[in-house]
C-alpha cells in the first residue's frame, strides 16, 4: 500500500489540545457493513488516484466482533491498482490489533499475509494510519460548511499546527472524513453509498516464505 504519511505549550493550551483531540476521535465513527466512501487523493504532488474505504463483511473470532475493511486504490495504470482487506476490531485507530490482511496488486493473485510479513505490515499500518493521524495534536477551529465533489456537508474543522494539517469531519459520511489537507497530501470525498461487497472474488493464497506455513 502507498500509505498516507503525514514548542512548548502553556498548561491551559495543552489541556485544550487534549480535549480537542478526544473530541476529534469521537467524531470518527465506524460504519455498518456495506457503507463506503471514495476519495480523490494526491500524495507528494504526484499523479492523483482514488481511494475507496468500505466495510465489506464481519465475523466473530475468539468472542470478539470483527469487521473486514477494504481499501481499494486506483491509479493511472493497472499496476497502480491495489486492494487491501483488513480484519479489524471495529476501530480504525486500533490498527495494531489487525487480525488478518489480504492484498491484491493489479492482476496478480490475492495473497494472505502471515508470519513476519503480517507483523511488519501491522506495524506500518499503525504508524501510517490516516485515521490515527487526523486527530493527532489538533485544535478545534469550529463548525464549517464544506463543499467537496460529493456535495456540501456541515463539518467540524480540526487543525494541527505541529503537522501543518487540516481535517473536516462529519457523522453524515461513512468513516467521517470529508476532507483533509497537509504539507504533502490532500484528499476529499467524491462519493459515498451503501451495498459495498468484497472486490476480491478469488480465494486468497497463503504467502510463502515469510515465517508462516504455506498451504
Amino acid at each position: 500500500m502507498q500509505p498516507l504519511k503525514l514548542s512548548l505549550l502553556l498548561l491551559t493550551g495543552a489541556i485544550g489540545s487534549l480535549q480537542a483531540q478526544d473530541n476529534c476521535l469521537q467524531q470518527i465513527k465506524f460504519p455498518v457493513v456495506g457503507r463506503w466512501a471514495e476519495y480523490q487523493a494526491l500524495y507528494n504532488h504526484k499523479e492523483p488516484y482514488s481511494m475507496r474505504y468500505a466495510v465489506v463483511g464481519s465475523e466473530k473470532r475468539g468472542g470478539q466482533d470483527l469487521q473486514w475493511v477494504e481499501l481499494q486504490m486506483k491509479g493511472g495504470t493497472a499496476d497502480r491498482n491495489i486492494i487491501y482487506q483488513m480484519l479489524v476490531p471495529g476501530s480504525l485507530m486500533d490498527m495494531s490489533n489487525v487480525q488478518e490482511i489480504v492484498f491484491k496488486a493489479g492482476d496478480k493473485p490475492a495473497m494472505k499475509m502471515n508470519g513476519m510479513m503480517m507483523q511488519m505490515i501491522r506495524g506500518q499500518l499503525e504508524k501510517q494510519n490516516l485515521y490515527g493521524e487526523v486527530c493527532k495534536d489538533v485544535s478545534l477551529v469550529g463548525k464549517e460548511r464544506v463543499t467537496v465533489p460529493a456535495g456540501a456537508f456541515q463539518t467540524q474543522h480540526y487543525r494541527s499546527v505541529k503537522y501543518k494539517a487540516d481535517s473536516w469531519l462529519s457523522p453524515a459520511v461513512p468513516f467521517s472524513l470529508v476532507k483533509s489537507t497537509g504539507e504533502n497530501y490532500q484528499m476529499e470525498l467524491t462519493a459515498q453509498g451503501n451495498g459495498a461487497k468484497s472486490s476480491i472474488t478469488e480465494q486468497p493464497q497463503e504467502m510463502p516464505g515469510m515465517g508462516g506455513p504455506s498451504r
